[in-house]
């Protein structure tokens, strides 16, 4: 049934593929290849303007996935699309359910991009400050974080530099 929805996908048919994934999700709805679907349909409606289909399906696999990698990739990506919207409060609550820790960074993110759409700068600089400790620090993404509080005034490598000097003086004491 997976190939049947990538091929409906390739075809860029947004009915079909929204018929398939149903078909999918009411006979094997938690399997790995039911969540994967159901992020490619997302994806695929979104791009062809259809954000209602790509909202029904992220909502679905962010709720029903048994896998929570593939929950929180559904969530960020709903998160998006629901900025896209302007639903900037529905934004946060779908960001507020949960994501897994390997995807704080980017939620954190993602909450800082609502932020700062929604004027709200000292929110979206915290947020971002979040993302960009909790991101590796060889991490192209970071550098990107990075930009975004450069754009709020926040320079980190004059804060990292205080960070570490504050922690070294408590250290010695």
């Amino acid at each position: 049934m997976f190939d049947e929805v990538e091929r409906v996908v390739r075809s860029g048919d947004v009915q079909k593929a929204e018929r398939a994934l149903s078909d999918m999700r009411e006979r094997f709805a938690s399997t790995t290849y039911a969540q994967q679907a159901g992020l490619l349909v997302a994806k695929m409606a979104f791009d062809a303007g259809k954000a209602d289909v790509a909202k029904v399906a992220l909502t679905w696999v962010a709720d029903k996935a048994s896998d929570t990698g593939y929950a929180s990739v559904a969530k960020l990506r709903l998160a998006a699309v629901l900025m896209d919207a302007k639903s900037y409060d529905e934004a946060l609550v779908v960001l507020s359910k949960g994501v897994s820790e390997e995807f704080q960074a980017l939620g954190s993110d993602r909450r800082g991009d609502i932020y700062a759409l929604q004027g709200k700068m000292a929110e979206a600089k915290t947020e971002y400050q979040k993302a960009y400790l909790a991101l590796d620090e060889h991490s192209e993404y970071r550098r990107l974080v990075e930009v975004k509080l450069s754009a709020l005034g926040v320079n980190m490598a004059t804060q990292n530099v205080a960070a570490t000097a504050v922690a070294s003086k408590e250290g010695s004491k």
